[in-house]
């Protein structure tokens, strides 16, 4: 069987498909992933997949989305969740003259689509094969599907198609005390972290001290520019009599390490140091979350208040118990100092982190999912 995964946009939503990618391997099968952004070929390849270009390297999103025309960032969340839909399927439509060709030369039996990879769903109907939706966190993408079936509505009427293709199989990975009370019915996948490794060293995998929080903004703190709020975050935490860990890309790491002298700062795989950690603070990012959760480990988020998605996401671990939500202003002072020492102190906050990574721990392997993402294209053949 051939398989084709469509990892999307960033690092995290390659992670996230690792697991099956692999568990498909595993089973004799020939995968092959891209994404909608060249610059995610370097980390396909990096987690040991089989990377193929379908985009031009010269385009970033920022140049995809200039070209589009659709340049208006509404300030209210849900205009710009529906908006982001619009966003993610212009960027995916895009690489489909590059994903038809590449299927005739390699003709997929299946496609395994990330959450907002609608070029999947297209190429599926084109090629009149099954397609596997995948989640990569716990985010429903209910209102983008809305933003990105209306970009493509001329699309789709090509196709004789009044709206997006359903999948075959649609794979979930939260946890059944995160998903919401309306959520379809889907099939459930057990949360295995995917994330590049490294040459560990002892302080990544061991404590220092009695209590210790790990620290991460993602990918993007040199991108972005968010040392000074790093530092702030950092050293805050610092205050406490506990250790402070800071997993960043090398491409920030000097930079950190010469401002923060006592602190250990480097590419830390998350899947390493999590276990190792009472707390986790992050800007809700979903990879770091799920992984986070599958030790159990409770977490302080920062998300971002325009987007709905990071907000929804934080809002619902926290009224699991397993979380507490600050602001930008609050994480960058004593506030998140407080935090962090309530949820050490608390045990309630770990025994509903420990309670979810139960939740993970019995769902079914990602081998299960394969096999029944075999008898899919079995029936289909």
């Amino acid at each position: 069987m051939k398989v084709l995964n469509l990892a999307g946009v960033a690092p995290s939503t390659v992670f996230s498909h690792v697991p099956l990618a692999n568990a498909l391997r595993n089973r004799g099968h020939q995968v092959m992933t891209t994404a909608s952004v060249d610059t995610l070929m370097p980390t396909i390849a990096e987690v040991g997949l089989a990377a193929v270009r379908t985009t031009d390297p010269e385009l970033n999103p920022q140049k995809i989305i200039a070209q589009s025309g659709l340049t208006h960032v509404p300030e209210d969340p849900v205009e710009r969740e529906i908006m982001a839909g619009r966003w993610y399927a212009y960027m995916e439509y895009v690489t489909l003259d590059a994903l038809l060709a590449f299927s005739k030369d390699w003709r997929p039996d299946v496609i395994v689509s990330g959450v907002t990879s609608y070029s999947g769903p297209l190429l599926a109907a084109h090629l009149g094969i099954p397609y596997v939706r995948h989640a990569w966190d716990i985010h429903d993408p209910r209102m983008m599907d809305e933003g990105a079936e209306d970009q493509l509505r001329e699309q789709l009427k090509e196709l004789g198609l009044d709206h997006l293709p359903e999948p075959a199989m649609t794979i979930e990975i939260a946890p059944p005390g995160l998903r919401p009370a309306d959520a379809a019915a889907a099939q459930l996948m057990r949360w295995i972290p995917g994330n590049s490794q490294a040459v560990v060293e002892p302080w990544m995998y061991t404590k220092g001290a009695s209590t210790r929080v790990g620290v991460t903004l993602g990918t993007g703190v040199a991108r972005y520019n968010q040392y000074d709020f790093l530092q702030s975050v950092v050293e805050n935490i610092a205050t406490l009599d506990t250790e402070v860990v800071v997993a960043v890309g090398e491409d920030a790491a000097p930079e950190l390490r010469e401002r923060l002298k006592n602190v250990h700062a480097g590419w830390i795989p998350m899947d390493v140091v999590a276990p190792t950690c009472d707390v986790l603070v992050h800007q809700t990012g979903g990879s770091t979350m799920m992984t986070g959760l599958s030790f159990g480990v409770p977490q302080v988020l920062i998300p971002d208040t325009s987007m709905y998605r990071t907000t929804d996401m934080a809002r619902r671990l926290a009224e699991a118990g397993a979380a507490v939500v600050l602001s930008t202003e609050e994480a960058a002072s004593e506030v998140i100092a407080k935090t962090c020492q309530e949820i050490i102190s608390n045990p309630s906050f770990a025994a509903a982190a420990g309670k979810l990574a139960g939740e993970i721990a019995a769902l079914p392997l990602p081998e299960e999912v394969a096999r029944r993402i075999e008898r899919i294209v079995g029936e289909a053949s």
